[in-house]
């Protein structure tokens, strides 16, 4: 596979995504993203809906991460379609690389290590997925340019599947603490993960979310799924509608 490196950024890079936290991620997101397979799972089911009968594909991931967002497509026979994924942290590529081959998905996906704006231009994608990233992103405007730059890259129609955090809403946010001290982390990472939590700043709402959509074009959001803060929703993107 081959791989590009950026050596600078227009977006916010996440820091603390080394190998000791690509070993245990997705150990993570189960707990504060509680059925968050499921979220993956509905975020291909719907992609694979909108292009169904399609047999060949191209579909973009912006921030892949562990690569667990792929293993859905096992199940849509779908040989002909194609991934790439995206991610700034070469451990998580590197676990995502290991979990491909074994899952036999490798060969049909290209993984490139940097932000998006590093990704070499190409042929426009039929659809694409971001999951848990734009509440990273500082900033609505950064916001919004992350997401034009997901637009960049689509045909006209192309849906897109985006997950992220919205609140804060402070009693989910407990919810979410308790759930971690059931599953036995200690109260020093627990203070950890709250004093983490009230310093980022997520989308404030659904409304605020839909609005930087459709400032990019992307329309007619609807809800896929919901595990406490976050929540995954599907748009479709139409350049004509940018706002």
């Amino acid at each position: 596979m081959a791989h590009e490196h950026s050596t600078h950024s227009i977006h916010h890079v996440v820091p603390g995504f080394g190998a000791d936290r690509a070993a245990i991620y997705d150990a993570q997101t189960a707990i504060s993203m509680a059925g968050f397979h499921i979220g993956y799972e509905l975020g291909a089911s719907a992609l694979a809906a909108r292009l169904d009968g399609q047999d060949a594909a191209s579909l973009l991931f912006v921030g892949l991460g562990t690569g667990a967002e792929l293993l859905p497509y096992q199940r849509f026979d779908v040989p002909g379609w194609r991934f790439t994924g995206v991610d700034p942290s070469e451990p998580m590529l590197a676990v995502a690389r290991k979990r491909l081959e074994d899952e036999g998905l490798l060969s049909r996906t290209h993984l490139h290590v940097g932000e998006l704006h590093t990704l070499p231009a190409g042929p426009l994608f039929d659809g694409a997925q971001m999951m848990g990233v734009l509440h990273h992103v500082e900033g609505e405007e950064a916001r919004v340019e992350l997401l034009r730059e997901v637009t960049r890259r689509l045909k006209p129609g192309a849906p897109l599947v985006v997950g992220c955090r919205i609140g804060p809403d402070p009693e989910l946010t407990n919810v979410e603490m308790r759930r971690w001290r059931a599953y036995g982390i200690p109260s020093k990472e627990l203070a950890h993960r709250r004093e983490h939590l009230a310093a980022m700043r997520p989308i404030e709402s659904d409304a605020a979310l839909f609005a930087m959509l459709a400032r990019t074009g992307l329309v007619a959001p609807k809800t896929l799924f919901v595990s406490l803060q976050f929540k995954v929703f599907l748009a479709r993107f139409e350049p004509g509608a940018v706002g």
